[in-house]
């Protein structure tokens, strides 16, 4: 590295763990986050002709870190990686089930075998588990007792020593905010 470089190099290597863990608090995940990070600074360096100072070094690397993760979002969403078990049954036979006797596709059975129906189910289930844990822990626990657990209302209300009517508020307050959650994140891009 040339003495002319070094400030530079300095530069970057004073704001790379800010961008580190704003990209990683982004993708929710370190390494992703790193590969973002180095490709803003190869970008940075591409682009330093055309960086003026007018604004702090930082929101410039900013800007260029924001435009990197959402290209790392677009490709995660074109590639989603989908395992043969939650696509494809284990025996042939079973095979069987998902046709009408005319050997046409039983309407139900395709909707469940579609690939892009079970990516939609599991990115489902992950953003409910995602809204599940910004809850209050006492309505998470009721909400997980009747709807998981399928337990009676009186069974809950005596393990969690609620009245009935306390508990069915609860559940209220809980489906409420779990679909508010949830219309919000999956109407995200």
């Amino acid at each position: 590295m040339t003495a002319l470089s070094q400030p530079l190099a300095d530069t970057l290597a004073e704001h790379r763990r800010f961008l580190l863990n704003l990209a990683a608090l982004q993708l929710g995940s370190r390494e992703d986050a790193d590969d973002v990070v180095q490709d803003t600074f190869a970008a940075a360096l591409t682009g330093l002709a055309g960086f003026s100072g007018d604004v702090p070094v930082r929101a410039w690397l900013v800007g260029i870190l924001r435009h990197k993760i959402v290209d790392a979002i677009r490709r995660r969403v074109r590639y989603v990686r989908l395992d043969p078990e939650d696509v494809l049954p284990d025996d042939e036979s079973e095979f069987d089930d998902h046709f009408t006797a005319d050997g046409c596709w039983h309407p139900v059975v395709l909707n469940d075998s579609c690939p892009e129906a079970s990516v939609a189910h599991r990115e489902l289930l992950e953003l409910i588990e995602l809204c599940m844990q910004k809850l209050p822990a006492n309505t998470a626990r009721v909400f997980l007792m009747r709807e998981f657990l399928d337990l009676e209302f009186s069974e809950i209300a005596a393990q969690l020593g609620l009245t009935e009517g306390h508990l069915r508020v609860l559940l209220y307050r809980a489906r409420m905010r779990l679909r508010d959650c949830v219309s919000l994140g999956w109407s995200c891009p």
